[in-house]
């Protein structure tokens, strides 16, 4: 209720797990892609504002949009729909209005009372260095205002896959990214995956990527009844590490 910019603080603070006790990052982790969404008229409000060309725009490019939400989070909501030319399933990434200018007037007011807060105590420690909120606050500014531009998040996405060599459809394609030797990395696709982002479709209000069902790593039950097993969820831990490590090590 209190608006997107609380929103997506509360998601920020969630993954600070020094910072709070259990039961407060339990609730906040709500907030990363639980949040009440639009529905019915109003997603189709939301979904002609964001859309680049407006309605006409949309309907030339799309069909069988479903306005009842995938999900929802602290900026947007993603939506169901089908590109009219292939007939391919897509997820449509729909920014909430007015971002901006919440985010002028509520960051203002939160940085006002991070320096009061400060006055009585820091924030705690992160790997030995004492951290303000004040710091928190200013670091995540900037993290807020580069999320506003969905053409930052399309840009940031194809070249996760690109350095990966994953193409539409999760097809193998030749990486673009070198190792520390100077050769070309393999293609990633037979062990990751990651949807196709269409870049010329989408705009600073709107993402459009390519659907791929998928189930949070962290939530047991839905892995449980998907028959993930054990040894498989090992053999994706594994899987993300690889990842994480390439992209520290030879991703530039």
């Amino acid at each position: 209720k209190l608006g997107p910019l609380y929103v997506k603080i509360g998601q920020i603070l969630s993954c600070r797990e020094n910072l709070f006790p259990d039961e407060w990052i339990t609730a906040m982790e709500k907030l990363q892609d639980r949040v009440p969404a639009k529905s019915g008229k109003e997603a189709w409000d939301l979904l002609y504002s964001a859309a680049p060309g407006g309605k006409v725009g949309f309907h030339k490019k799309f069909s069988d949009f479903d306005d009842v939400p995938l999900a929802a989070a602290s900026l947007g909501q993603v939506h169901r729909a089908t590109l009219r030319d292939s007939g391919a399933l897509v997820a449509i990434k729909l920014q909430r209005s007015r971002l901006r200018d919440i985010y002028d007037k509520d960051l203002a007011l939160m940085k006002k009372i991070a320096k009061v807060v400060d006055k009585f105590g820091k924030a705690g420690q992160v790997g030995g260095i004492e951290q303000s909120w004040t710091g928190i606050f200013n670091d995540a500014e900037t993290i807020l205002y580069r999320e506003i531009d969905y053409r930052d998040e399309a840009e940031n996405a194809i070249r996760f896959a690109n350095d990966f060599g994953i193409g539409l459809g999760g097809v193998a394609i030749e990486s673009t990214a070198k190792g520390v030797d100077g050769n070309v990395l393999p293609s990633a696709a037979d062990w990751l995956r990651t949807p196709y982002t269409y870049g010329d479709l989408s705009s600073e209000k709107f993402l459009v990527m390519e659907y791929v069902p998928s189930i949070k790593a962290n939530n047991n039950e839905a892995l449980d009844k998907a028959g993930v097993t054990l040894e498989d969820r090992e053999y994706l831990a594994e899987c993300l590490a690889h990842a994480y490590l390439r992209q520290f090590c030879a991703h530039k």
